[in-house]
């Protein structure tokens, strides 16, 4: 992992340090007591100790589409957790680093690094690196809508999978044969904990129904954590995130204490992307203002907490209902002009595979839309993005994409001129950026239909 050496002269030296944590279960039960070594990589500087830094993970939106081919499929879906992850992996450029407290050696030496220690800049990647080149070993390929998304080809009907984030992995396959002999291979390769079916996964619990068909998730342990951390685990519980026709005005300067509203906004953006769609737009929203905040944006704030104490026990179902099978739909709108302080309208879609929300946003729109059906013709295109990448990941995953993807507008002005160039003079201003929808729906990708709301 690292040689002693004496200090060399003209080279940085980074700093180290211990961080000791408690590992807890599902349960909330201390599983391990956990003493971690980590550089202080924020000294680092780029094309001396460090050049790429960049590190694929696997998107919630290709979990949530694995997971829901799985119900469908009734796949085995494990876990398995690499120990040491970093140190697996070994360093190309030379790394100094000061010795921890307690840690013996002699005056005027330091430690070169060997290993991806925690903590350097590209730790996450020489890791990815190694770890991907063991998997194309066993077979496994990354697929190109997401890298960190691996699979093989196999003789049953769908093929296996191998997802990960930097230690954690989940292993897929209809054949638990497979998984087991996949699992053997790895542990030949690093020290690993076999997890077994997956029961708990970034903070999520996952409860897999083979009965029904659908797979359950669950961050109601981190919201209560996370109410409680910031005093609003009594707060009276409400129906709605947010207010109709709610407008925050844009300050100068903060009127409260940024940094703690900062905070909690950041603690609720993560189940935001995991399992609470409904929270998009709330929280988009108050990220515009989070720079200078002030008492109507912290209303605001705990009026999503309230939220989320009404709505704790709530689980993000993912698998088929009763009558369908797993089809792709999406569903786009905008909100015209939203923002009272530059006029400037909110895109939103949300991507359905059998019934299961996949993937959603709520993005403010970069230019100022002059009419509604600007304004959803601009969410239209964001959608579509969304739609010819999901259907890149579902092809590579084996499903058949042969049949366009129907995409829900309630904008008919917008339907027509993604359809055909009309009202020319009319849509002149808006970038050749945004005419993408038209593209995919002219080559059958994207199938637009009208849904009044």
């Amino acid at each position: 992992m690292y040689d002693i050496i004496p200090r060399p002269k003209g080279r940085k030296i980074v700093g180290s340090k211990w961080v000791f944590c408690v590992k807890r279960g599902p349960d909330g039960t201390i599983q391990k007591y956990k003493a971690r070594l980590v550089t202080q990589g924020f000294t680092q500087v780029k094309g001396i100790n460090f050049n790429q830094t960049f590190t694929p993970v696997a998107k919630f939106s290709s979990l949530y589409t694995i997971f829901t081919l799985a119900t469908e499929h009734d796949l085995e879906i494990h876990q398995m957790d690499v120990k040491a992850t970093y140190l697996n992996a070994d360093l190309n450029e030379e790394i100094y680093m000061e010795a921890p407290p307690g840690f013996d050696i002699p005056n005027g030496h330091v430690l070169r690094l060997k290993k991806g220690v925690y903590g350097t800049k590209q730790g996450g990647r020489v890791w990815y690196i190694d770890f991907s080149g063991t998997l194309i070993t066993l077979g496994y390929t990354p697929t190109e809508a997401d890298h960190a998304i691996f699979v093989r080809k196999s003789p049953n009907t769908f093929p296996d999978i191998i997802s990960t984030y930097v230690d954690d992995m989940g292993l897929i396959s209809e054949s638990l044969e497979c998984i087991n002999q996949d699992k053997e291979a790895l542990r030949h390769h690093y020290e690993m904990t076999n997890l077994g079916e997956m029961g708990w996964i970034f903070s999520i619990r996952v409860a897999h129904d083979r009965e029904k068909h659908t797979i359950l998730l669950s961050q109601k342990k981190f919201i209560n954590k996370t109410s409680e951390r910031y005093g609003m685990q009594n707060s009276c519980p409400i129906s709605s995130p947010t207010l109709a026709n709610e407008h925050l005005l844009t300050l100068t300067s903060p009127a409260i204490d940024a940094k703690a509203n900062q905070r909690a906004l950041g603690s609720l953006m993560y189940p935001m992307l995991a399992t609470w769609p409904d929270l998009a737009y709330a929280i988009a929203a108050l990220g515009h203002h989070a720079a200078n905040p002030g008492p109507d944006h912290q209303h605001a704030l705990n009026r999503i907490f309230r939220y989320l104490q009404a709505t704790a026990d709530h689980q993000l179902v993912l698998g088929r209902n009763a009558t369908s099978v797993p089809t792709l739909l999406s569903y786009a709108d905008s909100d015209w002009a939203s923002d009272v302080n530059d006029c400037k309208s909110t895109s939103g879609y949300i991507f359905t595979l059998g019934g299961g929300a996949v993937s959603w946003s709520s993005k403010k729109q970069p230019t100022v839309a002059l009419s509604s059906t600007k304004a959803e013709y601009i969410a239209g295109a964001h959608a579509a993005k969304e739609a010819t990448w999901l259907r890149l990941l579902l092809s590579e995953l084996g499903q058949d994409m042969s049949s366009p993807t129907t995409l829900h507008v309630d904008n008919q002005s917008a339907i027509a001129i993604a359809q055909n160039p009309e009202f020319h003079d009319c849509m002149k201003h808006i970038d050749v950026y945004y005419h993408y929808i038209r593209q995919v729906v002219n080559d059958g990708t994207v199938c637009l239909v009208y849904t009044p709301t």
